[in-house]
């Protein structure tokens, strides 16, 4: 094999295999003759049309899987460089640099072209093809940048990735020792064509000559995908009789379901978990059970992400995974935790991200996931917060999941009582990315929040926001009316603006009126705006500070206002006593209100990015 770049890997297999089989969809199939053909068209399109000069970024902004394998083909048979976004989703800012688009016409309206020519493979499907079909050879050093790459957006927006055709050639070579596909294979790709999982995907199964699926109703030897969709792979029609190898990517299985995953399958048929984010081009580490030394105790509990690729290394540094590429290089910190047992398999525990912030402290949101698991009527779980508590999503595994004693009876003991949920939410489904992990930014709040400390920390029990809502607004009218009608009562003359002409005396009536909005404002923040604050995850007392600062912010000025006008200029005595009792706790207030808001960078720094 030549070798050197990412198509020259693909164009060996068309030289060796021209008629085999290529791609297969529902509606078409390309052989390896044809799919390069139209890749050499769309590259002289690029390179006469466009003027793509070498290295240049295209996106692909098409979802329509052989056409985008198409045009990343094409892109880089004509020296450039891809991406591919789907056509629904914003354009990142990083690809601003594109020299062009491609996409389709239906797509024109959502894909913003500016100043860059867009190519649409149906709308301009005659030019190219006027185009020849005879192969490029545009000079491009293998460590010249190949594609960027997205990540999947699970803690934050896709970020982009630039991708060399060194490190994705490094990362084929290291996929092909471990799944070990031949020309005679029918490889199932379920990822959609911007997710690197897809990249993966097509580079394993085209660069060894076998036959990309793209649909589920053909026959396929090998499936490559996350592990809600081999579950249903598997327990709807069943697997195939020839499927010897199912890979599966994206979230992290349990060994208990890898290991039932194995038990449901034909004999023989392996199952490995394949690890590796964006940055090393989705190629780390991988797992399956014939790594483990013996039997694993309580299997629910663990998920194993194995050992790394031939030419890629894994490390555990202060309980963070570290990736290096393929091709070597540094390390990548890849936002994951993990550990290992000596020689052992590598080990999943959470990710940093997931942590969360509770009453001051940050809990380990997988050690509660992982022991939630472990019951027996509960096939997932997911925590988070809401409200300054702890809220576990619990999906059943059949018939309805354990209640909110349940779960505290089974947590007793295995967690500490503070990280127990007090809120335990039933769930038919948990939403999923294009990636197959899970979005926990879509997961519904339920419809109560707590109003005091979690159980186990003093206090408990819960309220309704739109019952607090009620409280904190009836608060805020009875001081608001009762500051306007009793301010001549408690200050006489403090209002009197008998001698005051117009437009002034307007002017101050409103700010009497102000303030006392401003009065009963307090006053409902002090009765309901502790649970909001809380739910920040900042320390407790420094967020009792804070929720009485805010309040006295607000609440001070309708007195003081009122003793200042009554005050003479040289009553330095009242003078000095308004200033140290309303003008120094305003300063002291405002202080602790800014450090209660900058807190979070402080205490958690590093540790909760990514």
């Amino acid at each position: 094999m030549s070798g050197g770049t990412l198509h020259e890997l693909f164009e060996d297999r068309v030289r060796t295999g021209p008629d085999r089989t290529a791609v297969i969809t529902d509606r078409i199939r390309l052989s390896y003759r044809l799919l390069d053909a139209r890749a050499n068209r769309v590259a002289r399109h690029l390179i006469e049309t466009v003027r793509l000069p070498a290295g240049g970024l295209v996106a692909i902004r098409t979802l329509r899987q052989p056409d985008a394998l198409v045009a990343v083909l094409g892109v880089l048979k004509a020296g450039g460089s891809y991406a591919v976004v789907g056509p629904d989703r914003p354009e990142p800012v990083a690809l601003a640099e594109a020299k062009a688009v491609i996409s389709h016409r239906r797509h024109l309206g959502r894909v913003e072209g500016g100043d860059r020519p867009v190519i649409l493979l149906d709308g301009d499907a005659a030019g190219i093809e006027a185009h020849s079909t005879d192969p490029l050879r545009p000079a491009r050093p293998s460590g010249a940048r190949a594609a960027v790459l997205l990540t999947a957006g699970t803690t934050g927006p896709p970020r982009p990735v630039a991708t060399s055709h060194h490190r994705l050639v490094a990362a084929y070579a290291s996929w092909s020792e471990v799944f070990r596909l031949v020309p005679d294979d029918r490889v199932l790709v379920t990822a959609p064509a911007d997710t690197t999982d897809f990249t993966a995907g097509w580079i394993r199964t085209l660069c060894s000559g076998a036959t990309l699926v793209l649909t589920r109703r053909e026959p396929y030897t090998v499936a490559d995908t996350d592990p809600a969709t081999a579950t249903a792979l598997i327990d709807g029609a069943g697997p195939p009789p020839a499927l010897r190898l199912l890979a599966v990517g994206g979230e992290r299985l349990r060994l208990d379901e890898q290991v039932r995953l194995e038990r449901s399958l034909p004999p023989g048929t392996r199952v490995i978990q394949v690890y590796g984010p964006t940055e090393v081009a989705g190629c780390g580490t991988w797992f399956e059970t014939g790594q483990l030394p013996g039997p694993v105790d309580d299997p629910a509990r663990h998920a194993y992400l194995g050992v790394p690729f031939p030419g890629c290394d894994a490390q555990i540094r202060k309980g963070r995974i570290w990736l290096t590429p393929p091709e070597g290089g540094d390390a990548v910190l890849t936002g994951d935790l993990g550990r290992r047992d000596g020689t052992g398999p590598l080990e999943f525990r959470g990710r940093a991200a997931h942590r969360v912030r509770v009453q001051g402290r940050t809990v380990d949101t997988y050690r509660i996931e992982a022991a939630l698991t472990a019951h027996p009527r509960i096939r997932e779980s997911v925590v988070g917060q809401d409200g300054g508590a702890l809220i576990a999503y619990v999906l059943p595994d059949s018939g309805s999941p354990p209640g909110k004693e349940g779960v505290r009876r089974h947590l007793t003991g295995d967690v500490p009582t503070a990280d127990i949920p007090a809120v335990v939410v039933p769930i038919s489904t948990l939403p999923r990315n294009d990636a197959g992990k899970v979005d926990r930014g879509k997961l519904i709040r339920p419809p109560v929040r707590p109003t005091s400390l979690p159980p186990g920390k003093g206090g408990g029990g819960f309220s309704d926001p739109a019952d607090m809502a009620g409280v904190a607004a009836m608060a805020f009218l009875l001081a608001t009316v009762l500051s306007l009608v009793l301010t001549d009562s408690i200050w006489p003359g403090s209002t009197d603006l008998s001698i005051v002409p117009n437009p002034w005396a307007t002017l101050f009536r409103g700010l009497y009126v102000v303030e006392s909005v401003a009065f009963g404002v307090g006053v409902a923040f002090l009765v309901g705006g502790r649970p909001l604050m809380s739910s920040r995850g900042k320390p407790r007392g420094l967020t009792s500070a804070a929720h009485l600062a805010i309040g006295w912010l607000l609440v001070s000025w309708w007195p003081q206002d009122n003793f200042y006008r009554l005050a003479a200029k040289q009553d330095w005595e009242r003078q000095a006593a308004l200033v140290y009792s309303f003008n120094v706790p305003l300063m002291i207030a405002a202080m602790v209100v800014v450090l209660w808001a900058v807190w979070g960078g402080w205490s958690t720094g590093a540790e909760d990015r990514k």
